[in-house]
């Protein structure tokens, strides 16, 4: 119980006790604001006199889901309290499992591979999720190329070609050695460019120009 209804519960024992001296009912409505567990108690006496001249003092207390009843007779007080509790039913909406897709995983790169260059470090590299032709279609594109005579009708092959293949900067620097002719060859490299998988280490390939200009060039295209 609440210390102050229990502070107006023995004030009014003291008030009835002093105050009725025949039979009568008295109620009262005690409100407390800063009680969050009993914000209002509703006190009832009854004061009631025995044929041997006993007074009996009842009080009942209601408030906050507690509950007392006092009976006071002859300076003897019995009390009888309770407290009652409603507990409201919590309903769990099912969790929503979030389905994680599964994420499409790389293939890893082979140990070993051979691209038909010797020491080709760019063999196991990739560029796109690519790789770059092994050495059984890397020979085969390199002796079409390189069985071709007329150099424009090699260039419209290697073309349509390296849109198709990636290609290592070793494999790439053999098929810029196929093509004497300074502006064909810089056409067959801004063909190829996007398709090496280690542009990185053909920077050094600028030097197979003798035109600074298209020298210039070529390193801008394979730096892009």
């Amino acid at each position: 119980m609440n210390r102050i209804v229990r502070a107006a519960l023995v004030s009014s024992l003291f008030v009835s006790s002093a105050s009725f001296a025949q039979d009568a009912e008295f109620n009262m409505q005690v409100d407390i604001n800063d009680d969050a567990d009993m914000p209002n108690a509703r006190i009832k006496m009854k004061t009631t006199t025995t044929e041997n001249g006993e007074e009996t003092t009842t009080v009942k207390v209601r408030g906050g889901g507690a509950r007392m009843d006092v009976r006071m007779t002859g300076g003897t007080m019995e009390t009888e309290s309770r407290h009652t509790e409603t507990y409201g039913e919590t309903r769990r909406e099912p969790r929503m499992e979030r389905r994680q897709e599964p994420r499409a995983e790389m293939p890893s790169e082979p140990a070993f591979r051979d691209c038909g260059t010797p020491s080709d470090e760019g063999c196991t590299m990739r560029r796109d999720g690519q790789l770059a032709m092994d050495a059984t279609t890397w020979r085969g594109f390199y002796q079409s190329l390189k069985s071709e005579s007329n150099e424009i009708v090699r260039q419209e092959k290697a073309e349509k070609m390296l849109k198709r293949v990636y290609l290592t900067a070793a494999q790439f620097g053999l098929v810029l050695d196929l093509f004497n002719n300074e502006i064909t060859r810089l056409e067959v490299a801004k063909e190829a460019a996007p398709h090496v998988v280690n542009p990185q280490h053909a920077l050094g390939f600028s030097s197979k120009w003798k035109n600074s200009i298209s020298g210039s060039e070529y390193t801008d295209i394979i730096t892009q």
